[in-house]
Parts: structure tokens; sequence; C-alpha cells
């Protein structure tokens, strides 16, 4: 009728094992592999031409050469040293403090609006930071990233392009972020306190 047989094919001996020899063979010579090969050499060779091409041209236009080196590096030291959300979150502190270690009557009123009016938009979450590469843009959204209404979620109600530049915020190149530096000039000099003067 019905019997159940149980075969151990595990336990058999690896000197009689020779099928996995065979596999490995038939693996090596295979034509997926040999493509495979051949496809990896052809990228080696077009590497390495290309690579020679390179000098080539570096010496019979040493100029040329020596503005795209120049180029090249200046593009990966202004990539290497942009600024990130924390370093602006840590200039803004920073700004913050030294308006506060100063008194009302000789605080900056330029520098103290423009660092309060970050504060709260950071404090709001709407702060946001965009990555371009060689710098970064502090840019203010409509909403929070924690918010999950529709309208924040909402791919045809965030921000449109055309205003986007009316909501930059501050520009971070160079490890540096402009817009709050240029605020915090003279942070300590009250320009109300001279207006009767002149």
């Amino acid at each position: 009728m019905f019997s159940l047989r149980y075969e151990n094919k595990m336990a058999a001996p690896i000197g009689k094992a020779g099928k996995f020899t065979n596999i490995t063979k038939r693996l090596v010579n295979s034509a997926a592999v040999k493509k495979f090969g051949d496809y990896v050499l052809q990228i080696m060779r077009d590497y390495k031409s290309s690579t020679m091409d390179i000098f080539k041209d570096a010496r019979d236009r040493p100029i040329k050469a020596a503005f795209y080196i120049t180029g090249l590096s200046a593009i990966g030291y202004l990539g290497s040293t942009n600024p990130d959300e924390d370093s602006f979150d840590r200039a803004l502190v920073d700004a913050s403090n030294d308006l506060l270690q100063v008194s009302d009557l000789v605080r900056n009123q330029t520098s103290d609006s423009h660092t309060q009016d970050l504060l709260e938009m950071r404090n709001k979450g709407v702060l946001k930071r965009m990555n371009l590469g060689v710098c970064s843009i502090m840019w203010r959204d409509n909403y929070s990233r924690n918010l999950s209404l529709f309208d924040s979620t909402c791919t045809h109600l965030k921000v449109p392009w055309k205003e986007f530049p009316e909501r930059i915020v501050d520009i971070g190149v160079h490890g540096r972020w402009l817009q709050l530096e240029k605020a915090m000039i003279d942070y300590d000099v009250n320009e109300n306190e001279f207006e009767g003067i002149w």
C-alpha cells in the first residue's frame, strides 16, 4: 500500500561525493560565468583606456588639467566642509547666548529680532535644510516634519518653487552660516541709541 522510505543522501562519504566537484566545475565552465567574466574584463579595459587618455591629455594640455584639478579639489573641499543642520542649531544657540549676555540698552535690535525669528521657527519645527552638495540652504516650510495632517503631507500643497527664494532663511557654505553671521555683526551696538545725536 503505502510505505515511506527514508534515504539519507547527506550521509554519503565525501570520497564518493564527486558530485560536488562536478558541480563546481560546471559552474566555472558555465556560459553565465564566462559572460560575467568577459563583462568585468571589458569594464576594466574601458577604465584603463580612459585613465590613460586622461593622463595623455593632462600632459598635452597642462593648463586645462590644472583648471580641472583645481575645480574638482574646490568642489571636494566645499563638499567636505558643507555645514549640516546640527551646526546651524549650534550657531543659532551661540548667537542667542551672545545676545543674552548683552544688556537690552546696548543690544542691536536687528540682530535680536533675526535671532528670535530663527529660534521661533526652530521651535515650531518649520526650519528645514536642503543639501546641495557644496552648500546648504535653511528654509522655512509651512508645517513641521512631525505634523501628519493632510495639508502637511499632500504633495500638491507643498511650497511652490516660485515662492522658495522668499523662504530661504540662511545659506551655509564652508562651515559657516552667512545670514546669521551677517546679522550678528555689531550685535552689541544699539543703533537706536545714537538717533538723537545726529
